[in-house]
């Protein structure tokens, strides 16, 4: 399992390092980076979930607990 989760970051930091390279040559602006950032963060979290054998919760229940913590539904 451990092998599983070193194989799915070294394919992360691989894309990130490629990727950042071809950002820093085109001069892109910080709002792509942060967006660049976001996703990655997202994904890299949801592959390690998956990875470790645990499914990730679903979108509903985060808009629920949103919602909840809005006020909006009680």
């Amino acid at each position: 399992m451990n092998n599983i989760m070193i194989i799915v970051l070294a394919v992360f930091a691989v894309l990130i390092v490629y990727d950042l390279q071809k950002f820093i040559k085109k001069k892109v602006t910080a709002k792509v980076y942060v967006l660049y950032v976001c996703f990655m963060a997202a994904s890299l979290t949801i592959s390690l979930l998956l990875a470790a054998g645990r499914r990730p919760s679903p979108p509903s229940r985060w808009i629920e607990a949103i919602f909840k913590m809005i006020g909006v539904l009680e």
